[in-house]
């Protein structure tokens, strides 16, 4: 069965760059899509599920560090939003 790869959209490369970097263990791409980067990761595996729930993670505690309010991303033909924690209030 094939699987469409996981796709992230953040504003710019540098961006992709971190997020690739927190990804690391995955295979990862980075592609210009009318001007919108989008990391996409591939979700070969034996267990693919279990492959979208580790990248969710590391997206979700990347995304703070980020800078970024949220990204969104694309699975299986849906697209959610993933947002940042609000800051600590002080």
């Amino acid at each position: 069965m094939t699987h469409e790869p996981l796709r992230v959209e953040v504003p710019n490369e540098a961006h992709a760059a971190g997020l690739r970097r927190r990804l690391q263990p995955f295979d990862v791409d980075m592609v210009d899509v009318d001007g919108q980067i989008e990391v996409r990761i591939e979700l070969f595996d034996r267990d693919p599920e279990s492959r979208v729930v580790d990248v969710l993670n590391a997206v979700d505690r990347w995304l703070p560090t980020a800078g970024l309010p949220f990204v969104r991303v694309h699975l299986d033909g849906s697209t959610y939003t993933l947002h940042a924690p609000p800051p600590n209030a002080a």
